[in-house]
Formats: C-alpha cells, structure tokens, sequence
C-alpha cells in the first residue's frame, strides 16, 4: 500500500514537469508567430538617451484630432549627438498611456499633456504638448524690441549713425509673426514712438532706451550706446614700399605688376581709408574713416631716389611661397627694409592664402622677426585693406572652435564664429544665434567688407601714435621714435594672422 501510493506521488510529479515544459514550449512558439521588434539601426548601441523635437507643441481649440510630428535626436554617453542610419520604431507614451504611431491628440479642449517615446529600455525626456482656446490670429505669447539684422551690434555715433530696429512679436507656438500680420504694436526710442523702423538717425550720446509696447503690456526695455565722434582731423600718412617678387617675368605682366597697377591699388586703398570710396552696399552703422594714408616711399635704403616710387622688384627662383611656412616668414625677415622708414609690403604667389600679417611689435627692443603684410598677385584692394587692418593691431572680428567669443575686444564690431555659424544669403549668425548683415573690413566671407568700427580706428590710430617699428616722422603727441633698427636673430615663433 505504501509503495503503491509513492507511485502515485512520484507520477503525479513528473507530469507537472512535463506540463510545465508544454506549456513553456507553445508560449514561445506563440511568441515566435507573433509581430517581431524591427531591427535596431547600426550605431544604436552607442545611444544612451534620446529626445522628441516637435515641429508644434502648442495648438488651439478644433475639433477632431491632431497627428504630431516629432523628430528625434540621439545622444552619447558624453552628450555627443549621434547620427543614425533610420530612425527606429519608437513606442509613444501620452499621460502614461501606450499612444499610436504617430502619436494623435484630441483638440477639443484645453489641457496639456505629457508625452515621451521608448526604444527598448531607453526613455526619452518628457515633452509637454499644450492645448489652448485662444484666438490664432491676435494672441501674443511674448514680444520684444532688439536692433534689425542690418544694424545688429547696439552700439552707435551721435550725429552720424543710423539705425534700424525691429518688434519681434510672437504668436501662440512661440514663433515669431510675419511683418504683414504683426498686431498692433508701438515702438518706443527714447521716449518718442517711432513712425518708421528703419534708418533711424541717433542725435545723441549716452545710454539711449527702447522697447515696444502692445495694449497695456511693455517689453523689456533694450539699451542703444551712443557715443560722441572724436576729433580725427589729423591725418597720418606712412611711406609704403612694395616687394615685387618674381622669377624673371616681364615687367607689366600678372607675375610682375606694372608700376601704374601698384599706383591704381595704392589710390584705391587710400580712397577708402579716408572715407572718399562708396560702394552699392550699405556701411556698418559704426563706421568710422581711419583718414590715414600710404604714399609712395622715394629713396632706398642706400639713400638714393628709387627707380620706381614705392618699388623694389625682387628675383627669386622661388616661384610660390606656402602660407605658415617658416621659411615663408625667414624670408620676409630678411628681405624687409627698415620698418622705422617704411611699411613693407610683399606681392607674391602664396599658398593657401590671399595675404597675411603680423601684428605690431609691444615694445622697440630688437626686433626679431618680419613686421609688416603681403597680398597675392590679384592686387585685390579689399585684401589689402584687411591686411593693414592686422598691420595696426586689429584682430579677426570672429573666433574659431567650439565657442563663440568676443575675440577682438571690441564693443561695437559682431562676434561670431567661423567655424559654426550659419549663413543666409548675405547673412550670418552672431554669437546670439541672430542673423546680422557683416559689413567689417576684418570680417570673413560673406561680408561686404566696407566697414571699420570707431574703436576699431581708435586701435589703428593708437598703434601708430605708439609707433614701435613704424614710419612716422611727425609726433603729434611728442612720444619719442622707435630704437634705430637692427636685423635681429630670426624668431621662428612668431606666427602671422591672415
């Protein structure tokens, strides 16, 4: 008896175990017919987060529903964007609920609801979706007076400058309205309302307010620095010696430029440093005339007249020089005449650039190294122009890398970034993100390159009233000359900026 009931319990065991695996075997079977995952892109092991960008996120009262599209963007571990393939199949979540794909909400009321996506077990941040009963047409979600585009940077001269601004007003999504269907709006500059936004004259200096009002509603208010136009009747006039560099060619040919083709382009340049040149494009509203000028140099280092004024042709076997090259720079260094008595120059054939310079010495200790600028053989006058603009001490008005700064100290010049900005026809975007229209000497393409600020001509007139190294032999401000100069021991450290 007791051996027939361990029988039984030992059957009744195993059949569990063998029900067990049964029912085990058609669950995955089951699942096996069932609908599979899609297949993960390539790349998607490196994601670690992930977020939804909403072409909308803010709708108003209608009936029916609403299909959102959503965009996603992937991340690293370190915060690094990340670029797929395809995009995976996303599991949306609204309020906590499992939603379509693409996810729909209904609009017939006003609520806002909270949504985020799944991609196995990562999760995206969450985005709130809103709905509201407001009319599409005149509601304002936010408004603000800022300089236009044309006139970014808020900075100007009393008495010379005109400005344009600009009333950003905002609808219900936060987007910004057309010029057409802006609402009814007031702009204020100092005190008075504006009938016109655009070339506004500044008649005084000092902090000038503006702002926008709507209804009873007033923006923040925006400051506009006004300052008065010193007194910059002096002109100062430096002699100018051009190194023509060529292998033998003859005279009046590209590689050998005619003496009229260096007189045409030295006339040119001084026509717009003293204010004299227009052009079809409109000049930064901080423009100042530097009025200085280059004239030719008439006698050589050996004391005699010059064959040429303001030439000095020199043979070289070197048909092209390679733009920050050492040996580049060793032979500007010995083949420059004596910075205290002229401004050296050199056209030649150069690699990878249009021209370059180096900046003033910041002392007159022997000078090691070549202080002066070259341009390429198209004798372009706007390369020249940004080249004596390095020649006085004056920076790119951009930076490069990973951040956008203030690289050239500069109040009233635009900032941005070469390396990130975007650009728009003539346009580029400051270190703001805000698209502005660049008219500065320093500036890199695209830019109309008409323009050099008021401080920008303060640091070009200072350095030469410093005058290390520079030929200025009338002191209007009784500083004493530069050291006589000596041919030092070649500095191989010091890099130009082109």
């Amino acid at each position: 008896m007791i051996q027939q009931l361990d029988f039984f319990f030992y059957f009744r065991k195993i059949q569990k175990i063998i029900f067990g695996v049964f029912i085990s075997l058609g669950l995955l079977f089951l699942n096996s017919c069932g609908e599979k995952e899609d297949p993960l892109p390539e790349g998607f092991d490196f994601v670690t987060d992930f977020e939804l960008i909403p072409y909308d996120s803010v709708f108003v009262i209608w009936q029916g529903t609403h299909e959102l599209n959503l965009t996603p963007k992937f991340f690293g571990a370190f915060g690094d964007e990340i670029t797929l393939e395809f995009n995976p199949s996303i599991q949306y979540f609204i309020d906590g609920k499992k939603s379509s794909n693409p996810p729909r909400i209904p609009l017939h009321q006003e609520k806002e609801f909270e949504l985020y996506g799944k991609i196995g077990r990562i999760k995206s941040k969450t985005l709130k979706i809103r709905v509201i009963d407001v009319d599409p047409k005149t509601y304002v979600s936010k408004f603000k007076a800022s300089m236009a585009d044309s006139t970014k940077a808020p900075y100007a001269i009393s008495g010379r400058s005109f400005v344009d601004f600009n009333a950003s007003i905002y609808d219900y999504r936060g987007k910004e309205f057309p010029e057409n269907e802006k609402p009814d709006y007031k702009f204020f500059f100092d005190g008075k309302v504006l009938e016109s936004l655009h070339r506004v004259p500044v008649l005084r200096s000092g902090e000038i307010p503006f702002w926008v009002e709507i209804e009873d509603k007033k923006s923040e208010v925006e400051i506009l620095f006004s300052r008065e136009l010193p007194d910059l009747s002096r002109k100062y006039s430096l002699p100018i010696i051009f190194h023509i560099i060529h292998s033998g060619q003859e005279k009046g040919t590209t590689e050998n430029p005619s003496q009229e083709k260096i007189i045409e382009l030295l006339h040119e340049t001084n026509e717009w440093l003293q204010g004299r040149k227009s052009s079809g494009s409109r000049k930064g509203h901080n423009q100042v005339d530097p009025n200085l000028e280059f004239f030719p140099a008439l006698i050589g280092p050996d004391g005699f007249p010059l064959l040429e004024p303001g030439i000095n042709r020199v043979f070289s076997e070197r048909n092209s020089f390679r733009s920050g090259d050492v040996t580049t720079h060793k032979y500007l260094f010995d083949n420059m005449w004596d910075p205290n008595n002229y401004a050296n120059v050199f056209i030649m054939n150069i690699d990878g650039a249009g021209g370059f310079a180096f900046y003033p010495p910041l002392s007159d200790e022997k000078l090691s190294r070549f202080y002066g600028f070259t341009i390429d053989k198209r004798l372009d006058t706007f390369t020249m122009l940004h080249e004596i603009g390095h020649f006085l001490g004056l920076p790119h008005t951009f930076s490069v890398g990973k951040h956008c700064l203030n690289r050239d100290g500069f109040m009233d010049t635009d900032s941005y970034n070469e390396d990130t900005k975007k650009i728009k026809g003539q346009f580029k975007t400051n270190c703001n993100g805000e698209y502005f229209y660049p008219t500065n000497v320093m500036d890199y393409f695209p830019s109309v390159s008409n323009s050099f600020t008021l401080e920008q001509v303060n640091k070009m007139r200072s350095t030469i009233d410093l005058g290390y190294f520079l030929p200025t032999n009338v002191n209007p401000n009784g500083r004493s000359q530069s050291k006589p100069w000596v041919r030092g021991v070649f500095d191989p450290g010091v890099k130009p900026i082109e």
